[in-house]
């Protein structure tokens, strides 16, 4: 019996040493099925359970820095809602 190959994911290994915020959201149907197998893929690919509340925050930093329209319209809006 061969294992199934490693997926490779967008998504890079996380610092678990990070600073931590809180985010409270509720999930349904597909999108909650969906992310529950992105974090078992990941798990799988990287040797390293994680916890939903950690892998979100970075699944999202990750989507939005590969938007390329949401790059755009920070550079052509700099100033930012951070403080």
């Amino acid at each position: 019996m061969t294992r199934p190959a490693k997926p490779t994911l967008s998504l890079a290994k996380i610092d678990l040493e990070e600073k931590v915020t809180d985010l409270r959201l509720r999930l349904r149907g597909k999108l909650a099925v969906d992310l529950v197998d992105y974090q078992r893929a990941y798990a799988q690919s990287n040797a390293q359970d994680i916890a939903l509340e950690q892998l979100v925050p970075h699944i999202l930093s990750t989507f939005m820095e590969a938007d390329r329209g949401f790059q755009a319209w920070r550079k052509a809006n700099p100033i930012s809602g951070a403080s």
